[in-house]
């Protein structure tokens, strides 16, 4: 038996490949694409172990679940970012929700053990505290997600998920992760530029965006939540939603000041302006409490934001030399 591993040629998707190989279990990525070389870096068996596909061809899911004998499903495929779904919002309905209802009834029909959602703080409108917590507002009356149809389209995913338990015994396990970073990662976020241009010697520059406050969350956390959420006994979980983040909201700004003490001679300015869609969004954006997940999942983050850019900074230097011995 082994876990498929949508949108396992991404991001997170590949450091979730490496880490269930790591830890003894069979895995299979099902991607669109293939994977490029810095997946590859992290996930080398991706180059023999993934299966090309759309997540809405359910005949071609079906296909790769019965020839790999998938018992797990670990879902990270999905368009992402508040600017495309504005531009894009059939597209981005159309891949994170009917993709998600085909890889439901996929593992409805073939009873698949447990689906892990990766969802996104993005899922919330905004924190009735100083934390988000799990059963903040995600939808209002009066008023549409913070971060666009994105928002929207994670939002739906976990009511999706959470339907499929109720009525067809689907154990399923959603994660709202926010803001990931590290190597390989492809939203910018100030961060990526920041790094890699600080281990390429040159200069950042950004006219605005310094006030932007984000729950930086290093992969590896990431990836380290979502083994223990595919592990954790269903008996001992209270809830089927959980944060996953640093616990900590911090300015780009700040992020700014941690490569600078990370990687010596690093050249980064920015301004103290924010666009009218950071504005927006940043009424979303607060630490997360992952309390949660740290009673039910036995998880906790253990990078703290100096460390994971170092890390970082290091796996991306290595990269550039060739691959890794």
């Amino acid at each position: 038996m082994a876990v498929l591993v949508t949108g396992a040629a991404g991001f997170l998707g590949s450091y979730v490949m490496a880490g269930l190989e790591a830890a003894g279990e069979a895995a299979h990525g099902y991607d669109l694409a293939p994977p490029g070389a810095e997946a590859l870096a992290i996930a080398p068996s991706l180059h023999t172990s993934c299966s090309l596909g759309q997540i809405t061809d359910a005949a071609r899911l079906f296909d790769v679940c019965r020839r790999e004998a998938i018992d797990r499903i670990v879902h990270t495929a999905g368009v992402v970012g508040l600017e495309f779904s504005l531009t894009q919002p059939a597209a981005t309905y159309q891949t994170n929700v009917m993709g998600f209802v085909t890889l439901c009834e996929a593992a409805r029909q073939m009873g698949v053990r447990r689906l892990v959602l990766v969802s996104s703080n993005a899922a919330y409108h905004g924190a009735r505290g100083e934390r988000l917590v799990e059963d903040d507002p995600v939808f209002a009356i009066d008023r549409g997600n913070p971060a666009g149809h994105y928002g929207t389209s994670k939002m739906m995913q976990e009511a999706i998920a959470l339907a499929y338990r109720r009525f067809h015994g689907l154990d399923v396990v959603a994660l709202r992760v926010t803001a990931i970073y590290g190597f390989a990662m492809r939203a910018p976020m100030y961060i990526k530029p920041m790094v890699e241009d600080a281990v390429l010697g040159r200069p950042t520059r950004f006219a605005g965006g310094g006030p932007m406050k984000r729950d930086y969350t290093y992969v590896l956390d990431c990836a380290d939540a979502v083994l223990r959420a595919l592990a954790a006994p269903a008996d001992t979980r209270s809830q089927c939603v959980f944060n996953i983040a640093a616990g900590q909201a911090v300015t780009a700004a700040a992020v700014a000041e941690a490569v600078r003490r990370a990687i010596p001679g690093a050249s980064i300015e920015i301004g103290e302006t924010l666009t009218a869609l950071e504005a927006e969004n940043l009424k979303m954006r607060a630490p997360l409490d992952v309390s949660a997940a740290k009673a039910a999942l036995g998880w906790s983050p253990t990078w703290t934001l100096d460390a994971g850019i170092r890390d970082y900074a290091d796996r991306f230097a290595r990269h550039l030399t060739g691959p890794p011995s």
